[in-house]
C-alpha cells in the first residue's frame, strides 16, 4: 500500500490534473441557488393569522374584537415573536375576563391611558379582544420595533377576589401553549412578562410569588403534550 500513495503523488506521465476551477464554479452555483430559494420561501411567506380559537380542551374561547378604526385597534400585521404575560391587577369581586372583555371595549376610543390586548383568561373562559397578528398597547414599550407591542400576544390573567387564581393559571398555561404551537415559538425564547419590556412588576403575584419559573415550566409541559397528541393524530 505505501508505494500506491507514492506512486499516486507524483506527477508522472499517465497522472491527471482535476479541474478545481469549473468544481469551484459548480459549488458556488450550487450554493447561489440554495440561498435564492431560501431567500424566495422566506419573501413569499404567507402572512400569519389569527389562529382562530374556539376552545382550548374544555375552556371557551369568546372572541369579540375591538372595533377597528378604535384608537385601540392600531391595526397593521407583524411577526409574532412573544407571548407577553400580564395580571389585570383588579382584585375586585367580578373582575373576571367578560368584565375586562367589556372594559377594553368601553375604553376603546379614549382620550388618554389607551390600553389593549390580545387575550384575557379567567377560570372559567377566555376573551379573545385582537386578532393575534395585531399589535396592541399592553407592554409599555410604544411601538419599538422587536418588543413587547409590535411583536407580542398580549395575555391578561384575572385576579379577581371571588375568582380561583390557581384554575387561571392552569387555562392561561392551556392558552400559552396552543399559542407557542399556531405560531411555531419556542417556550424559552418566547415566554415573556411585562415586566421584561417596560419594568413594570407584573404579573405581579407570580412575581412576588416567585413562581414565574413554575409557570413557565407548566407551559413547557403542556406545550410538550400538545405537539405529541398533534403528531399522533
Amino acid at each position: 500500500m505505501e508505494g500506491f500513495y507514492k506512486k499516486r503523488k507524483g506527477k508522472g506521465k499517465g497522472s491527471r490534473t482535476i479541474p478545481w476551477q469549473p468544481i469551484a464554479v459548480l459549488v458556488l452555483m450550487a450554493v447561489s441557488f440554495v440561498a435564492g430559494m431560501w431567500t424566495h420561501s422566506v419573501l413569499n411567506r404567507p402572512l400569519q393569522t389569527d389562529a382562530g380559537l374556539t376552545y382550548i380542551e374544555d375552556i371557551p374561547v369568546i372572541t369579540d374584537y375591538i372595533p377597528e378604526g378604535s384608537r385601540a385597534r392600531p391595526g397593521g400585521l407583524r411577526e409574532i415573536k412573544y407571548l407577553v404575560i400580564h395580571e389585570t391587577d383588579n382584585f375586585s369581586a367580578g373582575a373576571d375576563a367578560a368584565a375586562h372583555n367589556s372594559f377594553i371595549h368601553q375604553n376603546a376610543n379614549a382620550e388618554e391611558g389607551i390600553v389593549s390586548w390580545h387575550y384575557t383568561v379567567d377560570d372559567h373562559e377566555i376573551y379573545h379582544h385582537l386578532p393575534d397578528d395585531e399589535p396592541g398597547y399592553h407592554a409599555g414599550d410604544l411601538m419599538e420595533a422587536d418588543g413587547g407591542n409590535m411583536n407580542g400576544v398580549g395575555i391578561e390573567m384575572c385576579v379577581n377576589e371571588d375568582g380561583n387564581y390557581e384554575q387561571t393559571l392552569v387555562n392561561a398555561e392551556r392558552l400559552c401553549a396552543r399559542l407557542l404551537i399556531e405560531y411555531d415559538l419556542k417556550p424559552s425564547k418566547a415566554l415573556k412578562k411585562h415586566q421584561d419590556f417596560s419594568g413594570k412588576v407584573c404579573p405581579a403575584k407570580l412575581i412576588d410569588s416567585g413562581r414565574w419559573d413554575e409557570f413557565c415550566a407548566a407551559v413547557e409541559k403542556k406545550y410538550e403534550e400538545l405537539k405529541a397528541a398533534d403528531a399522533a393524530g
